[in-house]
């Protein structure tokens, strides 16, 4: 029997941009069984420009944020397969053609390379890859490192459903918690080692205007991990909890940096990690945050 599949688009004052998402999804070399848009309360047209592009569209009168509506988004669509898109990325014409030739039994999951691009500039900022190898051994720790965005993964309906989808408490990293999750359930992934996605990163994002929620909220989700985490995960949450922690001080909230410092060592971390002789016999005198302070102190130093 053909399988369907859904493409699904949370959007929040999206309208100048959804014409170039939509774009691409005309191009695709196999279209999509259903394309919805849940508008989260937009101030500006994005629910009339969607439904101009040919979109099913969800309007809430309330912003409930992109978990939401995202779970919104797969409870409206019958597709098997879900695929959820941001309204100001794109999708390389191939996208659907690609990860449908392997949404096949036993595969719950298939994730594909991203590139992320400076809206600005044009430039290419970064770059997503997947080593399934690892993913099928370890997915949990190399997950909470290496994430899966919300636009390159596709997901079986049933195996969403088993999890209850999105977690809606969370306004960052929901992405990442929703696939460690479905790991943890026993979901299969396949992985395409081809680019066919496209993030676009704005200086004025949600996400880059709030960095320092973002990694408090990484925090969070660690903290759930870390009592039955394995060695191997909880090693590297404690490697994570340090380099938030820098990346806190970095961002000027120096006085969060306790929370980070004390999941480190309750992750089994002996912050700061170093090398140096002097600072690991200082810090065994002095309390972690101290010592944690003067090592940051010193890599500037040595930056500048």
């Amino acid at each position: 029997m053909r399988q369907t599949f859904g493409l699904l688009v949370p959007c929040h004052n999206g309208a100048a941009f959804l014409p170039r998402l939509f774009d691409s999804i005309k191009s695709q070399t196999r279209g999509f069984d259903e394309i919805w848009v849940f508008d989260d309360n937009s101030d500006d047209q994005s629910a009339t420009v969607a439904k101009q592009l040919g979109a099913q569209v969800i309007q809430s009168d309330k912003t409930i944020g992109p978990s939401a509506g995202r779970n919104r988004l797969a409870e409206a669509c019958k597709c098997d397969w879900l695929h959820f898109h941001d309204a100001d990325d794109t999708m390389e014409p191939t996208y659907l053609a690609r990860v449908s030739a392997v949404a096949l039994p036993p595969v719950d999951i298939v994730i594909c390379n991203m590139v992320w691009i400076d809206e600005c500039t044009g430039l290419v900022e970064n770059h997503w890859t997947y080593d399934a190898a690892q993913l099928a051994d370890r997915a949990s720790a190399y997950l909470l490192i290496n994430t899966v965005g919300g636009i390159n993964g596709l997901y079986r309906r049933s195996a969403f459903a088993a999890i209850c989808g999105f977690d809606e408490t969370l306004s960052f990293w929901e992405d990442m918690d929703l696939n460690i999750r479905l790991f943890q359930q026993g979901a299969r992934c396949a992985v395409i080692s081809e680019d066919l996605v496209t993030a676009y990163r704005r200086r004025t994002s949600y996400s880059n205007s709030n960095l320092a929620k973002v990694w408090k909220v990484k925090l969070q989700l660690m903290q759930r991990m870390v009592r039955d985490a394995n060695p191997e995960l909880a090693s590297t949450i404690a490697a994570e909890s340090e380099n938030i922690a820098l990346r806190l001080l970095d961002l000027g909230c120096a006085r969060d940096i306790g929370q980070a410092l004390r999941l480190c060592r309750e992750a089994g971390g002996n912050p700061p990690t170093t090398n140096n002789f002097f600072l690991r016999i200082l810090k065994a005198l002095v309390p972690t945050e101290t010592a944690f302070r003067l090592q940051a102190m010193r890599r500037k130093h040595h930056k500048a």
